[in-house]
Parts: structure tokens; sequence; C-alpha cells
């Protein structure tokens, strides 16, 4: 019992860390690139020609390589035929959501960043 509190304890100090919540922020975005390129029907190839990159960019994004830029995040969002929108929310109130939203089940937002269709 005292292993498990302490694992409990090392889990949720991890879960506060920033990066901890910045890979989050970053694995969700990448779903909805997934997501919506799947809905559109657009491949890998497709959205680097849109956003001027290399289809091997597109793949670090989707590996969760590479560190997105706000200029390329609008640039794929943009591609998608979608709006870039950035809030912020009190931490209790995202610790509170995120208990109870699992990002897999939802369907992407019409104004989310990104989703990549050939994985």
């Amino acid at each position: 019992m005292k292993t498990l509190t302490a694992l409990k304890a090392k889990a949720e100090q991890a879960r506060s860390s920033h990066a901890y919540r910045a890979e989050g922020a970053s694995i969700r975005f990448s779903e909805d690139i997934v997501a919506l390129m799947k809905t559109s029907g657009l491949t890998r190839t497709a959205l680097a020609e849109k956003i001027g990159s290399s289809p091997a960019y597109i793949t670090k994004i989707l590996r969760g390589d590479t560190n997105f830029t706000l200029d390329s995040m609008v640039k794929i969002a943009t591609a998608l035929g979608c709006e870039l929108t950035i809030s912020m929310k009190p931490m209790a109130a995202t610790r509170q959501q995120s208990a109870k939203v699992n990002y897999r089940d939802t369907a992407p937002r019409q104004t989310s960043m990104l989703n990549d269709d050939a994985t």
C-alpha cells in the first residue's frame, strides 16, 4: 500500500510538470491532424505540398519528433481547412476536464489544429 501511495504521488508530480503538459498538448494537436486528414482524405504528401514542406516533415510531426511553432501550426490548420485557436484555462478546470474527456474517443473540433491521414 505504501508503494502504491508513493507511485500515485510520483504520477501526480509528473502530471504537474511543464514537460508533461507540453507533451500532452503536442499529442492532442497531432491527433487532431490525423483525424482531420482522415476526414478530408488528405495524404501526408498532399498536406506537405499545401504547407510547402516535405512528407518527411509531416511524418516527424505525427511521430511527435518536432516542436511546433505557432507559424507551423497555423499553416497546418489552414491547409486542413481549419482555424487555429489557442485558449488558456485555469489548471484546476483543465484537470477536471481531462479526467472527463478521452481525446481519442472525441471527434476533432472544427477549430482544432491539425491531423494526419496516412498512419
